[in-house]
């Protein structure tokens, strides 16, 4: 089985396949922000499409005795916001292979701390986030409305292709 090590969230690192902004840090926040007394407007944007309105869900996931990469999604017009709510998760991502949309090939794991948002662009393939230390961590999803119904890429992966997260 694929191994696929954890590597912290930079910036460089993760531009191909999206943004990141840990949500708590308020010297960064600041930084970008028009409002000098608190007020961080518009820190990361996300395109939904005019057609559609923003929804939040929210992914309870349950640390795992072993963090196995069992399935891969991706949306091919919407980008998705991921935002941790209660404890540190891993998170996968990759970019799809040509003629082989589906495989962990291309597969990087990220360590994001709670209180980070991260925003993943479209086709860029994921799945489920892992709890780092908790038992249960709750995840705040936003896409735009429907869009497990109606721009939802997702294939479960057979064993011999699956891979395996590991910490360094």
């Amino acid at each position: 089985m694929r191994e696929i090590k954890v590597q912290k969230l930079d910036q460089k690192k993760f531009a191909k396949y999206g943004e990141f902004q840990n949500l708590l840090d308020d010297a960064a926040l600041a930084e970008k922000s028009l409002f000098p007394y608190g007020f961080f407007a518009d820190v990361v944007k996300l395109d939904f499409a005019a057609t559609t309105l923003p929804t939040i869900s929210v992914c309870q996931v349950k640390k795992q005795e072993k963090n196995i990469i069992s399935l891969l999604e991706a949306h091919k017009f919407t980008c998705e916001g991921l935002l941790p709510l209660d404890d540190d998760v891993i998170i996968f991502t990759g970019t799809p292979l040509p003629g082989k949309k589906f495989s962990v090939e291309t597969v990087e794991a990220f360590y994001v701390p709670k209180g980070t948002f991260v925003k993943l662009n479209p086709l860029v393939l994921h799945g489920t986030q892992f709890p780092v230390s908790e038992g249960t961590a709750h995840v705040v999803c936003m896409l735009p409305g429907r869009t497990f119904m109606n721009d939802m890429l997702a294939e479960p992966l057979p064993e011999e292709e699956r891979a395996i997260i590991v910490m360094e």
